[in-house]
């Protein structure tokens, strides 16, 4: 038998719950250590894993493969990330390799891919598929089997082996470079024996012509400004030089060029930080940060919750821990909810800390992602902001994770795998490096607030808004609510007329605006008049979004989109009309208006490009705008002096969805948005456009009384047994025929029951379904659901273990069906 030591277990990037073993060859030895990437074997193909700190099996096969190579001269990941990567594997439910995946900068993989190639003309025509592929291939030859079913769609593997059978094919395996390398760029000094200023004074004599004097004079004159080595680029723009000529002087041994390697940061291009400006805590401020220091001093792990109104300082009290935690020699990570927050979240804190502030988050390029990654790994920067993702950032010696808006929902990641959520790993990770956390909100998810109530977590304060210098503390802005049932609309405007009347206001007293309306697009339907018809994608279950400024319809959730018809399909009428309201169309509505108004519009259709969201908001900010409209971007977080009203187009929007959160996640949408109003010394006022004014949680907005309302939804919650009172877990099955997903699945669920009932405490636990999702069709693949239920009693059943135990039951589904686990979903729909 093989010795241990000659043996590694690998865990791989793909949806398989096990961790692989290897063999280790002689010349890895020593060097294949856990946190390390490896590449290995993996049936046909060859992957890029990562070594991890668990012991091979006592009796491992026979034939082990071997590592092929051994990527990493260190770990890429510390002992702190590997346990943290298995918790989140365990707890939630898929492979450590998928969750290592995340933890990881993407670009880093080295796969082998399989190319096709023609291997020969069919000696007979072909049609169909077959004739496709074959055209496909012979004019994109070396394509990849990915590539090829992106372009053509779906394509069975099995028909492409057929023919390879015949003689048609040539299928070849060929390993794919990482994505992202270390950049470098070329710098240029003098050799050691010119540096001296007497020694260039004897240069004449070896210098020919004009241009190698000029090149060396603009090198000295680098020098003097304190850049004895520039790039290459710079020095011979200022010289205006040719390489050649540099490569002259580099041969007579006068210069030498060096390779230096590049940073690339999303920061690059930021102006210095700004001095921070002047700050008095009011009571309820240093009531709430005395109680933070104590546990930050004694170096002990504490949860809070900082309930905070908005506008009330909870960024203060945050920075004013990290500096704390900075002072013990400690790092810090900062999560936001949306990369719409992080630019504002950013400056705040680079006023303070300078650049020891990272930021990482999915809108940067690869090589930003990857070198910032690198360098939060080394120890450059201490502190690191971004959205869910930054929760596993490579920091060492962790005091405080902070989670700002904790409430909101963009913070569970739904697809692909690990299925988590940022709030829950950072509580998790604190208490791993005996750090503090705290969660911040106005508007608390009803689990971290019923957390505090039971005193799991220490609930701290603040129902005052904070006071701008010299001043009073800001008035929180009074809501309005503007009935829609009784309130007449100008044909195809959104905007009622005291919207109207107060945005005109504004405007003529220089004041600013923001509007939510949660629905991109021109309208969420278009529909005929004459026939009632409405255009549906031909591939998800949900009706087309008109986008009037391509003249497209679009599906939000798979990425279709054709032409707007001018004639109805079924009754070939010209009777197609929009209905509803997206942001597109409030945007033509306030242009109609207010022409005179500078409106910026902020949804994912003009955001989609690099930094778009830094600038929208910096040209608002800068007063370079009157109105921002958006979607629920522009409801969080943002602070704007001049903002005096904020009007909420629809405020149903979301509010009677069949999910049981549907009233909480409203109300603090709601309340969130009303919050960007009258932050300073302007009051502020919030209009609220509904249908449903009777609403209950309309009474408690009026009030700005969120624990009022917490109270009544805790109580139905308790009384129905939905979280907090319980947890929840959804197993969803989809693929390309109903019926077979629908069999799948109760297939599995018959296994799940099986397994309860057979189970101490099981009456602990409800298993409702299987029954079709809310969107029964996404993406061309029918998704049914199973959702179970298990009261937070003593004697309940550990519920991870018994849906494992469920899946190993049932075994692999048919190519093509995919069966998911979401532990702890953030909704029902």
């Amino acid at each position: 038998m093989k010795a241990l030591a000659d043996m590694v277990q690998v865990a791989l990037p793909l949806p398989i719950d096990q961790l692989f073993t290897y063999r280790v060859p002689p010349a890895f030895q020593g060097l294949a250590q856990p946190g390390c990437r490896v590449l290995v074997p993996f049936g046909t193909r060859r992957l890029t894993g990562v070594v991890v700190p668990v012991d091979p099996p006592e009796s491992p096969p026979t034939s082990l493969k071997p590592i092929l190579d051994v990527l990493d001269a260190e770990p890429v990941l510390t002992e702190e990330l590997l346990d943290l990567t298995r918790w989140m594997a365990d707890y939630y439910l898929c492979s450590w390799g998928e969750v290592i995946r995340a933890a990881l900068p993407p670009g880093l993989e080295v796969e082998s891919q399989q190319r096709l190639y023609l291997a020969q003309q069919p000696l007979k025509e072909l049609h169909g598929r077959a004739a496709e592929i074959l055209r496909f291939v012979t004019a994109h030859p070396g394509t990849t089997i990915q590539h090829l079913r992106q372009t053509l769609g779906r394509i069975p593997y099995a028909l492409l082996h057929r023919l390879r059978a015949k003689g048609y094919l040539r299928i070849e395996e060929a390993l794919s470079a990482p994505r992202v390398q270390i950049k470098t760029e070329r710098h240029v000094r003098f050799t050691p024996a010119y540096q001296a200023p007497a020694a260039r004074a004897q240069l004449q004599h070896l210098l020919r012509g004009i241009r190698q004097r000029t090149l060396v004079e603009a090198l000295e004159a680098f020098q003097l400004e304190g850049k004895s080595e520039p790039a290459q680029r710079d020095l011979l723009a200022r010289a205006g030089a040719t390489a050649a000529t540099l490569r002259r002087l580099v041969a007579l041994g006068v210069l030498e060029i060096v390779e230096k390697e590049v940073i690339r940061s999303p920061l690059e291009d930021e102006p210095p930080p700004p001095s921070p400006p002047q700050y008095s805590f009011h009571p309820e401020q240093a009531a709430a940060l005395e109680r933070i220091e104590a546990a930050i001093n004694a170096q002990r792990f504490e949860a809070f919750l900082l309930h905070g109104v908005t506008g009330s300082g909870k960024t203060e009290v945050y920075i004013a821990a990290l500096k704390q935690v900075r002072a013990q020699g400690r790092t810090g990570i900062v999560l936001v909810p949306e990369i719409a927050l992080t630019p504002q979240t950013v400056r705040r804190f680079r006023a303070h800390f300078g650049d020891e502030v990272a930021v990482l988050h999915s809108r940067m390029s690869d090589g930003e992602r990857y070198d910032t990654w690198r360098q939060l790994r080394a120890g450059r920067y201490p502190i690191v902001i971004g959205p869910r993702s930054a929760v596993l950032a490579p920091l060492s010696n962790l005091g405080l994770l902070v989670v700002d808006e904790e409430h909101e929902r963009s913070y569970k990641q739904f697809d692909p795998a690990p299925r988590y959520h940022a709030r829950d790993v950072a509580v998790y990770r604190a208490r791993h490096n005996q750090a503090v956390c705290i969660l911040g909100s106005a508007t608390p998810s009803l689990e971290s607030y019923a957390n505090a109530r039971s005193g799991k977590y220490t609930l701290l304060e603040m129902r005052r808004r904070a006071p701008t210098v010299g001043q009073q503390p800001a008035r929180l802005p009074t809501i309005r609510i503007i009935d829609l049932r009784h309130t007449r609309l100008q044909e195809g405007s959104p905007l009622s007329p005291p919207l109207a009347r107060a945005i005109a206001e504004r405007l003529e007293r220089g004041e600013q605006v923001i509007l939510l309306q949660n629905r991109r697009g021109f309208a969420p339907v278009l529909e005929c008049t004459h026939c009632g018809w409405a255009p549906h994608c031909p591939h998800c279950s949900v009706t087309l979004t008109y986008h009037k400024v391509h003249h497209q319809l679009r599906c939000h959730y798979c990425g279709y989109a054709t032409g707007r018809p001018t004639l109805c399909p079924q009754c070939d009428q010209p009777t197609l009309l929009p209905l509803g309201a997206g942001t597109q169309r409030v945007e033509e509505a306030l242009t109609m208006h207010f022409p005179e108004a500078r409106i910026l519009r902020m949804d994912l259709d003009t955001t989609r490009a690099k930094r778009a969201h830094h600038r929208l908001l910096d040209r608002f900010g800068r007063g370079e705008a009157d109105i921002l409209i958006g979607t629920q971007m522009v409801a969080k977080g943002l602070d704007f002096a001049r903002v005096t009203l904020v009007g909420v187009v629809n405020a149903d929007v979301g509010l009677l969805l069949p999910d049981f959160r549907a009233e909480e996640h409203t109300f603090q949408l709601l309340m969130q948005v009303a919050g960007r109003a009258g932050r300073a010394d302007r009051p502020g006022e919030v209009l609220l456009q509904t249908r449903n004014p009777n609403h209950r949680i309309f009474r408690y907005l009026l009030r700005h009384d969120f624990a009022g309302l917490a109270r009544e939804l805790l109580a139905e919650r308790r009384q129905l047994g939905y979280p907090p009172y319980a947890r929840l877990a959804i197993t969803e099955c989809s693929g390309p025929d109903e019926a077979r997903v629908q069999e799948q699945l109760q297939t599995w669920t018959a296994q799940f029951r099986t397994l309860l009932a057979q189970t101490p405490g099981n009456h602990c636990v409800e298993v409702l379904g299987p029954g079709p999702a809310l969107h029964e069709r996404l993406q061309g693949r029918y998704r049914y659901q199973t959702l179970i239920k298990v009261a937070r009693q003593p004697e309940a059943p550990a519920l991870q273990p018994l849906l494992r135990q469920a899946l190993e039951a049932t075994g692999p589904l048919p190519q093509g069906y995919r069966l998911t686990l979401d532990i702890d979903p953030a909704g029902l729909v």
